[in-house]
């Protein structure tokens, strides 16, 4: 493709189930490993046999050994968290409609999710009557899934630059999702009186909520994937 057709052309954004819960866990342990701390690594591994045989499986022989993986750190994280099927295919959250409304949203750089995070409110009716953690739990998690991953919280641009073009931004534990469903359903939240798309922020929510319905019916947590 043209590469400055392809700069212009909106990204696509997909929620793909995903092992929050054990990316969680990896993270620190990953960034040890990257400073040449690789004990907790070989700990971690042998503690988690699902993850030992999930990296096995994809052709990595000692696993254990940090420095013998010679993957990057995006395809690292995201093979090791997918959710799959029992085909042992990757799962997919929602039907295709709602993962297509959802995944090219028509404003600025595509993201729904960054949409949403600039053009909510709090809603004052509730915020001021000890409602303020409702809104600022759900400007957390959404900001941890919409960009957790990203160099602006990580500090380097290692989860958003894998091989093949592979880019995650964010994630959320199963208990996560299920926590923001609830707070999104709640009266916390509002939108800001000069959003520019007249209902964006209702089409966001709907959708999205739609999303994190199917998450939590398949008891997986969410990754956040930008495509290009």
């Amino acid at each position: 493709m043209n590469e400055d057709l392809q700069a212009n052309t909106p990204a696509f954004f997909t929620l793909d189930g995903f092992d929050g819960a054990l990316a969680k866990r990896m993270l620190p342990v990953i960034q040890d490993a990257l400073q040449d701390n690789t004990e907790a690594w070989t700990t971690l591994v042998a503690n988690e046999p699902n993850l030992r045989e999930r990296l096995k499986s994809q052709g990595l022989e000692t696993p254990d050994r940090f420095n013998s993986i010679r993957w990057d750190q995006a395809t690292l994280l995201f093979t090791s968290g997918m959710a799959v099927t029992n085909e042992h295919l990757p799962l997919q959250i929602g039907e295709r409609l709602t993962r297509e409304r959802f995944g090219r949203f028509p404003h600025k750089d595509g993201s729904a999710l960054g949409y949403f995070l600039e053009h909510i409110r709090p809603n004052r009716s509730i915020t001021d009557n000890d409602g303020e953690d409702m809104y600022d739990n759900i400007v957390s998690l959404i900001t941890q899934l919409a960009e957790g991953l990203t160099e602006a919280h990580q500090g380097h641009q290692q989860y958003e630059s894998g091989f093949g073009g592979l880019q995650l931004l964010g994630y959320l534990t199963p208990d996560e999702v299920s926590d923001l469903r609830k707070l999104l359903a709640g009266r916390s939240w509002t939108v800001s009186f000069d959003e520019p798309l007249d209902g964006g922020i209702a089409d966001v929510a709907k959708h999205f909520t739609t999303l994190l319905k199917a998450a939590e019916r398949r008891r997986v947590g969410l990754v956040h994937r930008r495509h290009r």
